[in-house]
């Protein structure tokens, strides 16, 4: 019988086995069953125990904590139930599952979450389209929906319902909705005292929301209740692309722009957000992370004297690439069209437009975030492992009926 404990709520394979377990000065070396080999340092085996005396078995949280001196030795490896157990110097006992080893084996790493695929206009495929009512009923859908989003950045849903709650309907099928000082929900449409430029009729060059938030909104969702105003199509590009060619292209402009923060601020009577950070986030293998660009959400440039020209001419080159032909696609919305989009990496603005020419124009909008976004795909994928995966009782839990 497989030993069914883990120290997590996931579904771990069920048709991967232990073939031989050997211990060497600082690891363990596990044989699988379907060929090829993985090790196991005796300190990450010892942390991550998943019995009862190490882990909540509600909770799943951890209670053992290793000490500052601990240095875990193992006494005794075996293969039991098609994995592990190993019976360690101070007299505990712990068992692995065999899914549970292969799923976090770090020797050799498995293949990590897929990288952003870059995009411009020229890019088949763009943007990806989904059945809005499906995307609010329909896990698979949800799910096919979450993928594109993530990878690409860029969605559009159909057929969303013409309410001014759908668009946090939706929001709500990936997390919760982040509130900012807009709100929960807010409208984006010509007004005759704006609070932002987003309520003007007025073109906006491309940009990101709220950079001026020392965490931006990972994910912005916008829904198209009613136009018919002439002009006013969105423009929507990558980023990430953008920031891709600068590092090809200006190579010294992209240096300025990722290592020298730059100040970024809103304008308000009620509100004073301000923020440093470069215009481009690398995360720590220097791939692009996240980008910060507005022309009307930067703060006065507060930089060392020498070099004040130089962030200058490299945020103007990074403007320059995000203007160019082919760079954006055009999307002009419909009512019950929804925008989906990673905010910290697609760039957004809009054609100007007529509030004056007998058209009405209302776009209700709302934020999120990319940790609810990739939350929400793991539990989806979970409860897909969970329909096709053979469940097993661990002798350890078999008298209460709990199954893991």
């Amino acid at each position: 019988m497989t030993p069914a404990l883990t120290p997590d709520f996931d579904v771990h394979a069920a048709d991967v086995a232990v073939a031989a377990a050997a211990t060497a000065p600082a690891w363990v070396e596990v044989t699988w069953a379907g060929g090829g080999s993985s090790r196991y340092h005796h300190v990450w085996l010892r942390d991550n125990c998943p019995c009862p005396l190490c882990v909540h078995q509600v909770t799943k949280e951890q209670t053992f904590e290793l000490g500052v001196d601990d240095e875990p030795q193992p006494v005794g490896v075996a293969v039991t139930d098609g994995g592990v157990a190993i019976d360690w110097a101070d007299g505990h006992r712990s068992e692995y599952h065999p899914g549970w080893l292969w799923t976090l084996r770090y020797d050799p790493a498995p293949a990590g979450e897929p990288a952003p695929v870059a995009w411009d206009a020229s890019t088949p495929g763009m943007p990806a389209t989904f059945d809005g009512p499906a995307v609010l009923a329909d896990d698979d859908a949800l799910h096919d929906w979450l993928v594109a989003l993530r990878h690409h950045g860029l969605t559009v849903l159909r057929d969303v319902p013409l309410d001014l709650d759908a668009v946090g309907r939706v929001a709500e099928r990936i997390g919760p909705v982040r509130a900012t000082n807009f709100g929960v929900l807010w409208d984006v449409r010509s007004e005759p005292e704006p609070i932002t430029n987003a309520n003007t009729s007025f073109a906006l060059p491309p940009h990101v929301d709220l950079p001026t938030r020392e965490y931006q909104p990972g994910l912005q969702l916008l829904h198209c209740i009613k136009n018919t105003c002439a002009g006013g199509d969105g423009r929507y590009l990558d980023g990430f692309r953008v920031a891709e060619i600068l590092r090809d292209e200006e190579p010294g402009h992209f240096e300025v722009l990722t290592t020298v923060p730059c100040q970024w601020a809103n304008r308000s009577k009620v509100t004073d957000h301000r923020w440093s950070a470069p215009a481009i986030g690398l995360d720590h293998a220097g791939q692009v992370r996240e980008i910060r660009m507005g022309n009307w959400l930067r703060g006065p440039l507060a930089v060392e004297f020498d070099r004040v020209e130089v962030v200058y001419a490299a945020t103007r080159a990074m403007a320059a690439v995000a203007r160019r032909e082919g760079m954006a696609i055009r999307l002009p919305l419909r009512p019950g069209d929804l925008v989906a989009f990673d905010n910290r990496r697609i760039l957004h603005g809009r054609d100007a437009f007529d509030p004056d020419g007998g058209g009405t124009r209302l776009l209700r909008g709302c934020y999120g975030e990319r940790d609810e976004l990739r939350s929400r795909l793991r539990i989806l994928d979970r409860e897909r492992r969970r329909a096709s995966t053979p469940m097993f009782v661990s002798p350890h839990v078999a008298e209460s009926g709990r199954v893991r």
